[in-house]
Order: structure tokens, then C-alpha cells, then sequence
């Protein structure tokens, strides 16, 4: 059965006898985090849908081609036709406790297959469906969808099946959620500061901690100035990092567990995930065996979001090592593209800063005397035309200019409010660029949308301004000057 939607798809698979599947939270990956293959499982249950990529903006265009868009060719090569698995176990983590689903994929092969090829499905997204894991994966556009179900429906030791994580992905979320229980720990621990939510991001993570209303940024920062450094001292140490699983009623549960927002209600044994002589907290996610896998945690920006709340981004192990790589190649490229040493840059773009706001504001005065006169030649070539009219080139230049000297020619005292004008302004050789209609509103109005089809372009607007873009200006300026003439000339 094929079904409409990811959700329903997702629900069916996770129909399945609870004697036959291991629940989320005593999951393989939950065991051991360092597991990267697991071959043991077998498939349970599964479903077909019909998958909706999500609907993106604008396709983006390529820099060396610019009329080409650029194609997803990861979005190019998958089957519309989707599938939501359950497993007897499972290497991937479900999204949940503020960590990232894993990723990887699912070898398939049979041994009653005639050419014992691999069948191999992408696993993209793993979810929590009341503790079941479910799987749903992508298959390429050639795919074999029959042979798959042939598969489903032989013995299960005929059938062999093997997860593969993407490691990578694993690792990252691990340590930057590892580091998160860290930082926490210690913020509680040794300075009574409680965690208030976190966010761990693709790029750069962080958590909120709540504070003293009476704490100003400066005084906030030299707090988890302190606790950065007593981070760092524990990976150092190496201290372990090990899963354990405890009951909601043992009384070691109300004394020793640091935990936020349990569900009411909730029974059986629970996940949690100590370290060593520090702190044990409910958890879900994978994290290190030992700290020593961080390497270093590092507070980038700490920021006062609410009178409460101090916000504290910070990134740990190979995310950490990528960023000051980064950071240094920039900072390399700054220090040569500014000419100075890397403590002289802040000084340096200060410099060049002032510079410009001193260069654009002499150019707002150029332009101020510039305009005063290319307004009165407009004018005069206006009053001098039977249809009052001025068709000008004015080079190149943008659109706020055009809209300076638009101004000024429609405030002048001399001009008649019957008056049309038409600016075009493209670079030197090119038919490319930016026009302006403005005037009498009845003519501008009418005559817009046709100027714009005349110059090869688009544009809009009303009450006697019309703007826009188009690709012949100047080749097509003529043109569109006789039917301006036409139009105006009829109408009086």
C-alpha cells in the first residue's frame, strides 16, 4: 500500500509487537555510541509513501553561469517513492533531547538472490514514534522496488541487513552534545547557575543559562569565563561518560539525577548519562565514552538576551578545530588584503571605514551639483519638445540617482505638470540596466507597462512613476521615444 503521506507512512511501521522491537532508549546507539555497523537486525515492519521535498525559494543561480540554477543533484537522483522501516534494533538515533536524527544508510542482500546484488536505502530522518524507531529512507530512481518487496517476503535468515552510519554527522552531534552536558554541570555544580534551554546547531551550538537580573554582560562574562576554564580542566582529566538506566521510583533518582521537564506519569527505567564524579542527568542521546574525545570546549559570543537569561555559544572537538581553522585563513586573508599584522586589523578596517564615509559623502555632494545641472538641461530639452517630453541616458549610473534628478526636475518652478520624462541608466556598452517614467500621471500611468515591453524588461508602479529593469535601453531608447511623442500628442 502506498501512502499519501510521510506521516501516516511513519505510523504504519511503527505498528508492530513491542516483543519484537527494542524501545527508544535502550537502543543499540544508546548502548554504545562508538557502534558505526550493526548487522543483528532484522526488518520488522515498513510502509511506502509518496515523498514532498519541501518547497524551497528562488532557485539560486550559478556565479559562473548565470542564467543557469543550480541542481540538487542529491534531490535528482531519489525515487518520489519513499519508505518508513522498522527495525528490531537500531544503529540510528531518533531525534529527541535536543540532538539531531543520524543519518547513513541500509544494505540489503538476500541469499536466495540469483545475482546476490546489494539493495541500499538512505536513511535520512529517524523519529520516535511511542518508542518505536522508525526509519525513513530514500532510494534511488533505480531502484528495484519489486525485488525489495520479493526480499521482505523471504525468511528472515535469508535475509541479510546492514546498517551503516554516517560517522562524521555522529561524531559532531556526540561531542557538541557531551560538551553541552559539561558546560551545564559545571555552571550548577560549582556556581549555582541552572541551564535554562540549549540549541545545538549545525554550525555553532549554544545554551542559556539563567542568571541574577541584578548581572550586567561584563560581570556575567567573568563568571563563564571561569566556568570555560574549569571545562577545559575536566577534559583534561578525561573523566568518563557512561549511559546508565535507573528506575523513576529509586530514591537515588530524587538525590543524585539533574533533570528538566519529565513527563507526568512516566514509569520503568530511564536513561541517564553520568560523568564521572560530576554530574548524572536524564538523557537519550549519544554521547563520548570520556571527555578526552572533546579535545577543547570554547565560548565564541556570550550575549545578555533577556535580563535573565545569558545566552553562551560555544563548539568542542572536530567542529571547534574546523572553526579556528577558519577563523585563522581569514584572519590570514584580512592581514594581507589590509597590509598590517593580524592586531593591527580592527584599527585598519576602522581606518578604511571612515575613509569610505567621508568618500560618500563627498560623493553625495558631487552628485547634488552634478544633478542641479543635468536638470536644467533635462528641463530645457523638456520645454523645447512639442510633447513636452525628455527621453536621457544618463550612463551609468543607479536608481537613486535617477530619483534624485526626477525629483528635482518635478519640483522645479519651471516645469509644467503635463511634462513626461524618461531615464535609463546602464553601464558603458551595455543595453542592460534600470529606467525611470515619471510626469503627468494620466500618460505615465497608461504607457508603464508598454515602455517596459518596448525595453525588453518589467517594471512597475502608478501615479505618474513608473520603474523597472530591462535588457535593450539604449538600442531601444528610439522607439520608445516616437510612441511617448505619439501618445502625448494624441491625447492633447
Amino acid at each position: 500500500m502506498l501512502f499519501s503521506s510521510q506521516k501516516e507512512a511513519q505510523i504504519h511501521a511503527s505498528k508492530v509487537s513491542k516483543e519484537n522491537v527494542v524501545k527508544c532508549g535502550d537502543l543499540a546507539c544508546q548502548h554504545d555510541s562508538f557502534l558505526q555497523t550493526l548487522s543483528s537486525a532484522k526488518i520488522i515492519n515498513h510502509s511506502t509513501f509518496t515523498f514532498e521535498e519541501k518547497k524551497a525559494g528562488k532557485k539560486k543561480k550559478s556565479k559562473k553561469n548565470k542564467g543557469e540554477p543550480i541542481v540538487d543533484t542529491v534531490k535528482e537522483c531519489f525515487s518520489p517513492v519513499a519508505y518508513a522501516i522498522t527495525l528490531s534494533d537500531s544503529l540510528f538515533f531518533p531525534e529527541g533531547g535536543g540532538q539531531f536524527a543520524d543519518k547513513g544508510s541500509i544494505v540489503i542482500k538476500s541469499k536466495k538472490m540469483v545475482n546476490n546484488e546489494a539493495m541500499e536505502l538512505f536513511v535520512q530522518d529517524v523519529n520516535n514514534i511511542d518508542e518505536v524507531c522508525v526509519l525513513l529512507c530514500r532510494v534511488t530512481k533505480d531502484f528495484s522496488h519489486e525485488d525489495f518487496t520479493k526480499i521482505l517476503e523471504q525468511n528472515d535468515e535469508d535475509i541479510e541487513v546492514v546498517q551503516k552510519l554516517d560517522w562524521d554527522r555522529r561524531f559532531d552531534q556526540m561531542t557538541q552534545h557531551s560538551g553541552q552536558h559539561l558546560c551545564s554541570a559545571v555552571a550548577l555544580t560549582d556556581f549555582d547557575i541552572s541551564t535554562h534551554t540549549f540549541s545545538l546547531g549545525d554550525k555553532m551550538s549554544y545554551i542559556d543559562f539563567t542568571i541574577d537580573e541584578s548581572w550586567d554582560k561584563e560581570y556575567a562574562t567573568g563568571i563563564f569565563s571561569q566556568i570555560e576554564m574549569k571545562v577545559n580542566m575536566h577534559i583534561r582529566e578525561n573523566l568518563s561518560m557512561t549511559p546508565t538506566w535507573l528506575d523513576r521510583d529509586d530514591p537515588l533518582f530524587e538525590t543524585k539525577v539533574r533533570s528538566r521537564l519529565l513527563p507526568e506519569g512516566l514509569k520503568g527505567k530511564l536513561r541517564l548519562v553520568e560523568i564521572q564524579g560530576l554530574d548524572l542527568n536524564t538523557c537519550c542521546g549519544t554521547h563520548t565514552p570520556s571527555l578526552g574525545h572533546l579535545q577543547m570546549i570554547k565560548f565564541f559570543r556570550m550575549e545578555k538576551v533577556k535580563s535573565t537569561i545569558f545566552r553562551v555559544h560555544f563548539a568542542a572537538a572536530k567542529r571547534l578545530n574546523a572553526i579556528m581553522n577558519n577563523m585563522y585563513d581569514t584572519q590570514a586573508n584580512l592581514t594581507s588584503k589590509l597590509s598590517c599584522t593580524d592586531t593591527e586589523q580592527v584599527q585598519r578596517v576602522t581606518q578604511l571605514l571612515d575613509e569610505k564615509r567621508d568618500q560618500e559623502k563627498a560623493i553625495r555632494l558631487l552628485n547634488e551639483k552634478l544633478s542641479n545641472l543635468q536638470s536644467k538641461e533635462v528641463l530645457e530639452e523638456c520645454r523645447s519638445s512639442k510633447a513636452k517630453l525628455a527621453t536621457v541616458d544618463l550612463g551609468d549610473v543607479d536608481m537613486n540617482y535617477m530619483s534624485l534628478i526626477a525629483t528635482k526636475v518635478l519640483n522645479d518652478d519651471t516645469n509644467d505638470e503635463k511634462s513626461v520624462f524618461l531615464f535609463i541608466g546602464c553601464p558603458e556598452g551595455s543595453d542592460e540596466g534600470s529606467f525611470l517614467l515619471v510626469g503627468d500621471k494620466s500618460i505615465v500611468d497608461k504607457t508603464g507597462k508598454e515602455v517596459a515591453a518596448m525595453l525588453n524588461g518589467r517594471g512597475g508602479g502608478r501615479n505618474g512613476k513608473f520603474q523597472g529593469k530591462g535588457n535593450s535601453l539604449r538600442s531601444s531608447l528610439g522607439a520608445v521615444k516616437e510612441y511617448l511623442t505619439s501618445t502625448i500628442l494624441e491625447s492633447q
